[in-house]
C-alpha cells in the first residue's frame, strides 16, 4: 500500500482542527493516518473512508472500498452528508475530467472538501500499480470557477540534497460548492460555468 507525502500533514490538520467537522470522509485514505489525526484534532462523532483497499488502520466507522470514481454508487444515498470531505493526495491520480467529476459529485456529499496535491504536474509511473500513476496537474485558482475556495496554502514538498531549498511545491485548498442547499432538500445552482480547459 502506498502512502502520500509527509510534507502536507501540519496543513491538513491545522484546517481539520480549524474546521472541526462532525464529521469526515477520508477519500483515499491510504494506510488511514488522516482517520487517525481527524480523531485527535478534529474530534469529529462519524469519520469514514473510501479506497480502493481497506486502510491499515482500523480508526474508521465505515469503509467503503472502491474507486473514486464510482463515489455516487458505493457510498449509499441515505448517508448523511459530511461536513469534510478529505482528498489528500488524490486528485493527480485522475485525468482531469474525472477530477472535476470527482469534486462534483463530492460537493453534493459533502460540505466542505479539503484537497492537497502537487503544485501543476508532477510526473510519476507506477508499474502494475494503476491507481499511483499521476494524470493530471492542478492550480489552486482552477477551483474558483466552480466552488467557493475558503483557503489555500502552498507548502514545499521535496528538499533539494545540498542547499536543503524546495525542489517540489504542493498546496492545499479547502473548498465548498456554488450551491446552496434550501429547504425541503432542494439544490440552487448558484454558478453554472465549467472550468476551463488545460
Amino acid at each position: 500500500m502506498a502512502s502520500s507525502e509527509h510534507w502536507q500533514i501540519p496543513w491538513v490538520v491545522e484546517l481539520m482542527a480549524r474546521e472541526r467537522p462532525g464529521s469526515v470522509l477520508d477519500v483515499g485514505s491510504g494506510w488511514g493516518k488522516f482517520g487517525v489525526l481527524a480523531r485527535e484534532y478534529a474530534n469529529p462523532q462519524r469519520v469514514d473512508a473510501l479506497d480502493v483497499a481497506p486502510p491499515r488502520y482500523p480508526v474508521y466507522d465505515r469503509v467503503y472500498v472502491g474507486d473514486v470514481r464510482d463515489l455516487e454508487r458505493l457510498i449509499p444515498a441515505e448517508t448523511p452528508r459530511y461536513d469534510l470531505a478529505l482528498l489528500v493526495e488524490v486528485l493527480e491520480h485522475l485525468d482531469k475530467a474525472e477530477g472535476w467529476r470527482v469534486l462534483e459529485v463530492l460537493s453534493r456529499r459533502a460540505r466542505r472538501i479539503l484537497i492537497a496535491t502537487p503544485w501543476g504536474f508532477r510526473p510519476q509511473e507506477a508499474p502494475g500499480l494503476p491507481y499511483e500513476s499521476h494524470r493530471s496537474g492542478w492550480y489552486p485558482w482552477e477551483f474558483r470557477t466552480l466552488f467557493h475556495i475558503h483557503d489555500w496554502r502552498v507548502y514545499p514538498g521535496h528538499l533539494t540534497r545540498r542547499l536543503n531549498l524546495p525542489r517540489l511545491w504542493q498546496f492545499a485548498v479547502l473548498l465548498s460548492s456554488k450551491t446552496e442547499v434550501v429547504t425541503a432538500g432542494a439544490v440552487r445552482v448558484m454558478a453554472t460555468a465549467s472550468p476551463a480547459a488545460p
